[in-house]
């Protein structure tokens, strides 16, 4: 409760700021009035038909809470544009994050995104807006503007967590410009996707804007299917130099939990890609996503100004799955099969208020922010763990039908209090040179009541600092040189706080230090190429104490990484994106789940990404992608190695008049035979044979 009013009170702010708004005062136009204007001049349109050199920005407030140009920035970040999304009619995160260097997707069972973050795994550090969304799903790209992927500790922004790095979409925003799109996408193995994006100027003081889609698709897999439905309407509000900003969205995803196949020996299994192993008729996820947030900014004057925002989500998520629990047993052709259920219901409610100046102090130019956050998130998880058998290869689980009526495993309540107050100062010494100094204070609060008879209750109680410090260096425009140093921490409670006991109860959090230093080369307004050397300790991870029985916190775990990546246009008509990374993670010291020396799982040696839209008349483009993957282990056990592959992908793209593009995406052009990634030795996930997306995209 005590967070729920700090809430209150740290948006109550919101509210004078609104009161002071200059409703009549017209002497500045904003952007909708300008939106509005530009409508009402529809004859002078015109419509330039060929690329769109939007594969990068030149910006964002992800990083630094302040918008901030990408050279001033002291750390690795990647910004997949809409453009970028649209090109290559991505739909998730998955596909996504191909593109972004030292990161890769992790299975997630089948029904939850799960990246691994330079060879940190998380659910739970996704962001909208800079606002937490952490329950654990497969997300959905068709109202994001844009992604931004930061990569290292970013506890001063987004707080506890984020040791790898952390997901934040843009949401696309009721500017006022005039939007009206409607997209059809029909693809290989019954795949089908409709999409919309509505948006107007209804006064030159309110914007609205309207995002959905509806998915109803198969796949390459037996008896997967998937079914989405999304709506998220958007409003902008203008009052002289007060801006408000409400986000909404229902979204419903309705999915065959797909666990891929097991391991026979040290690899996957090799029989055909499509082969379902368990019972695909009781392997079902649907999750039920409804939020509403809004945003107020106000210029103060004399160089002050604020920006205050308060979110509300609700999440019913519930799955069961049966799936492969074993490897084949090649002399018997058996495989085991085990299955499970789970629930869990999410309510968050959260805030944040930051206060920025810019102006002079001591003849140096200083961007200083002050923010506090504060919220509730009250969380219930249920899990009920059924038997295993052994079945046939010819089977495989099919006919398998398991007892979830069986007491809970896991039966939970938690109630989770947070607030935090940040501090931060980009200090503008001379115009080559730029400091970054921030630090932040959390306090996180968790009760857990485990609701299965005579089972204890625990709670927990975590104050921690997470510093930052970088130096950004301009010898000559175009070139930036930075150094950065951050910390971040987790409690014990872990990600998801579905599971406390007494020893974890104890223990202090653990603990994330990253040194990173990059390059940014920017050698026209267009093209971005950028580089990070980076090493990320993880510490505090438990591990079996002397006596036997006992936890100790001497864990630990070193990644190490070279990051490369291009972003932008090269020529006229010539967009291109392309990532690279050299990447190790190895356990340093024994932990409880893996001796020293041991690599960490999905993290490989070597990966490369690149994609090429090249303009080949005013009309007609065409595109190539590349995206090799070196080996990488399945999990932690290092026993099963998933093998290197290379996949290629085309794109073709007409535009049939001023209004109407047709686009076609080929994926996985040569029909490799591949394993993309795992959730653990036997839950292996095959790669698509040859895919076929066609889309027809109208504007009118």
């Amino acid at each position: 409760m005590r967070s729920l009013l700090l809430a209150g009170a740290a948006f109550s702010v919101l509210a004078p700021a609104a009161a002071f708004a200059q409703s009549d005062d017209r002497s500045d136009a904003g952007p909708l009035v300008a939106a509005a204007a530009a409508a009402s001049a529809a004859d002078d349109v015109f419509y330039v038909y060929g690329t769109r050199s939007s594969y990068r920005e030149d910006e964002t407030s992800s990083v630094t809470r302040t918008e901030t140009p990408i050279e001033e920035i002291p750390q690795a970040v990647t910004i997949i544009t809409r453009d970028v999304i649209d090109d290559q009619a991505m739909t998730g995160m998955g596909e996504l994050v191909r593109y972004v260097p030292g990161v890769t997707m992790g299975q997630g069972e089948g029904h939850r995104d799960a990246p691994v973050m330079r060879g940190n795994l998380s659910t739970a550090d996704f962001f909208v807006d800079g606002m937490r969304d952490d329950l654990q799903y497969l997300r959905d790209l068709y109202n994001v503007e844009r992604v931004d992927v930061i990569k290292g500790p970013s506890a001063l922004v987004f707080g506890r967590g984020t040791g790898g790095g952390a997901i934040n979409r843009v949401s696309k925003p009721a500017d006022g410009e005039e939007e009206r799109g409607l997209s059809l996408t029909l693809g290989s193995e019954g795949q089908r996707r409709l999409a919309g994006d509505f948006g107007t100027a209804i006064t030159p003081d309110f914007g609205f804007r309207l995002n959905g889609v509806l998915e109803d698709s198969e796949s390459f897999r037996d008896e997967v299917e998937i079914e989405r439905r999304g709506i998220a309407p958007a409003a902008r509000f203008e009052f002289g130099d007060t801006r408000i900003d409400v986000f909404a969205e229902h979204f419903a995803d309705d999915r065959t939990v797909d666990r891929g196949v097991p391991s026979q020996g040290s690899r996957p299994w090799g029989g055909p890609a499509e082969t379902y192993f368990g019972n695909p008729d009781l392997s079902a996820s649907e999750i039920r996503v409804s939020t509403l947030r809004g945003v107020v900014s106000r210029d103060l004057g004399q160089g002050f100004s604020f920006r205050g925002a308060l979110s509300w989500g609700d999440y019913d998520k519930y799955y069961e799955n049966v799936y492969p629990g074993g490897p084949v047993d090649p002399v018997a052709n058996t495989v085991r099969i085990s299955s499970y259920t789970s629930q869990t219901l999410r309510e968050n409610l959260l805030a944040q208020a930051d206060l920025v100046w810019e102006g002079r102090l001591a003849s140096v130019e200083h961007t200083l922010l002050i923010g506090v956050e504060a919220g509730r998130q009250d969380s219930e998880n249920v899990r009920v763990n059924s038997t295993s058998a052994v079945f046939s290869l010819a089977d495989r689980g099919r006919t398998y039908t398991p007892d979830f009526t069986l007491a809970p495993a896991q039966d939970n309540a938690n109630s989770l209090d947070l607030f935090a107050v940040l501090v931060q100062d980009q200090i503008h010494v001379t115009e080559a040179l730029t400091l970054v100094a921030g630090l932040r204070f959390d306090q996180f609060d968790l009760d857990f009541t485990d609701r299965r008879p005579g089972q204890p209750d625990f709670a927990r109680s975590d104050d921690f600092l997470s510093p930052r410090l970088g130096i950004v260096y301009e010898p000559v425009e175009g070139v930036s040189l930075y150094g950065g140093w951050s910390l971040a921490h987790l409690p014990q409670s872990g990600e998801q706080f579905n599971s406390l006991n007494a020893t974890r109860a104890s223990l202090e959090p653990e603990e994330f230090e990253s040194t990173e230093i990059g390059l940014r080369w920017q050698p026209n307004d267009q093209l971005l190429f950028s580089a990070a050397l980076y090493r990320l300790d993880r510490t505090n991870t438990t591990a079996p104490g002397a006596t036997p029985g006992t936890t100790v916190l001497t864990g630990s775990q070193r990644s190490e990484g070279l990051e490369l990546s291009v972003q932008g246009e090269i020529r006229d008509g010539w967009n291109i994106i392309g990532a690279m990374a050299f990447q190790n993670a190895e356990i340093t010291s024994t932990t409880s789940a893996a001796p020293a020396g041991r690599e960490a799982p999905l993290v490989p040696d070597f990966s490369a990404s690149v994609w090429n839209r090249i303009s080949v008349t005013d009309r007609f483009d065409v595109a190539l992608g590349v995206i090799h993957q070196g080996e990488q282990y399945a999990s932690i056990s290092n026993t099963v190695v998933l093998p290197a592959y290379t996949r290629v992908d085309a794109g073709v793209f007409y535009a049939l008049s001023d209004r109407i593009d047709l686009q076609l995406n080929i994926e996985n052009l040569t029909d490799t035979t591949y394993w993309y990634s795992a959730h653990n030795d036997n839950n292996i996930s095959p790669g698509s044979p040859t895919a076929v997306r066609l889309t027809l995209a109208a504007s009118f």
